[in-house]
């Protein structure tokens, strides 16, 4: 339990050249939080950043500063996940990193169209999917690669979409993106079957077509769990740009939980800036894609 009467008053004050400063021990309080919720470690480094942004929340709830704010974290968990909405890092781009869904598509699917052709079913999860350009990505190649591939008949495709943020689900569950957002090999056809033009009058943004919102569940989860929610396997795990936040500890308990609830014969996905931590779990089978050993 957090000793919050012993924080200074004066934890937030202002320079004289009016920058917002935050107390080494007030900073550490937070962060320590922070880690302990969702595993996320924030190192001095980061103190600007942290700040600027929990100032939001203080001057959206009209707080005298970032003391009352973390008493008000303490004791509010609708408002320790604010909290979290706002130091949350949230970039990314439809078809980031494409050589994955290239491989997603060549190789991949085409072995499930083997491996599961009984029971006929994918599953692949997005593990901190932010505003939903990665499951839809996912959605789109496998929606592809299926019709290229007929005929194969009905497949039940199923993708789960999580992240621990309230507000990039919301966005994603919404499915509405600017233009700008489609890197240039996505062609105006691959355009017009998987979206609607315009949304509220606005020529620039597109929507998602039903039957593609329809592949994909969007629901909150924090890695930092101990055990996940989950009953079956996953034939596809995507968790890219996510555990480069996390401290070595952290990744280990991700790459567990991930073993644990991925397919004997599935791919895990993750980002170029990650390492992998406890090898003897996995084995390299592609650009920072792996199965279980």
């Amino acid at each position: 339990m957090w000793d919050v009467e012993n924080i200074q008053a004066c934890g937030s004050c202002r320079t004289a050249g009016g920058e917002l400063e935050i107390s080494d021990e007030l900073f550490s309080r937070f962060t320590g939080l922070i880690y302990s919720v969702a595993g996320i470690r924030l190192g001095p480094g980061k103190k600007i950043l942290v700040t600027s942004r929990l100032m939001r929340r203080v001057k959206a709830l009209e707080l005298e500063g970032l003391t009352e704010y973390f008493h008000r974290v303490k004791e509010d968990e609708q408002e320790l996940v604010e909290m979290l909405n706002c130091i949350s890092t949230n970039t990314t781009n439809f078809f980031r990193e494409n050589h994955h869904f290239e491989f997603l598509k060549g190789r991949v699917i085409p072995e499930l169209l083997q491996s599961r052709k009984d029971e006929r079913g994918i599953r692949i999860w997005s593990a901190g999917c932010s505003t939903g350009e990665e499951p839809y990505s996912i959605a789109l190649t496998v929606c592809e690669t299926l019709q290229g591939l007929r005929p194969h008949g009905f497949w039940d495709t199923k993708i789960l979409a999580t992240d621990i943020s309230t507000k990039v689900l919301n966005a994603a569950a919404a499915g509405i993106y600017l233009l700008e957002q489609f890197p240039e090999t996505v062609g105006e056809a691959l355009l017009k079957k998987y979206f609607l033009k315009g949304n509220n009058g606005s020529s620039d943004s597109i929507r998602v077509k039903d039957n593609v919102k329809n592949l994909i569940r969007f629901r909150k989860l924090n890695l930092k769990e101990k055990t996940y929610p989950f009953k079956k396997t996953f034939d596809v795990i995507f968790c890219r740009n996510v555990m480069i936040y996390f401290d070595d500890d952290m990744k280990r308990h991700v790459l567990s939980m991930y073993h644990k609830h991925l397919a004997d014969d599935g791919y895990l996905f993750l980002g170029h800036s990650e390492s992998m931590v406890g090898q003897e779990k996995f084995r390299p089978v592609h650009i920072t894609t792996y199965k279980k050993n």
